[in-house]
């Protein structure tokens, strides 16, 4: 199932629950409660790596960590993100 990633992170922002930032990111992995972990494509490797340990499924935004900000509609950068809760989304969709 082809879903467009940008409309799909919209959504998940504004219905469900997100966790922003790569060390809070890294805890909802680690106690598992986070369902998809997304990285833009410029999120350090460190980071990278220790998502990919818990094994949560992970999406590798295309774009970088600037345009994944504003995507989300904060005015800052972000590196990582978890997805808690997917809402009216179907973000999920994109990994499984």
């Amino acid at each position: 199932m082809d879903i467009n990633v940008d409309k799909s992170l919209i959504k998940v922002v504004r219905t469900g629950s997100v966790i922003i930032g790569a060390n809070r990111t890294i805890d909802a992995a680690e106690q598992g409660n986070a369902k998809l972990v997304v990285l833009a494509s410029n999120c350090p490797e460190h980071v990278k790596a220790k998502v990919e340990e818990t094994g949560v499924p992970v999406l590798v935004y295309e774009g970088t960590s600037v345009e994944l900000g504003p995507i989300c509609g904060k005015p800052f950068t972000i590196a990582a993100m978890a997805v808690l809760d997917a809402g009216e989304s179907d973000i999920l969709a994109a990994v499984a």
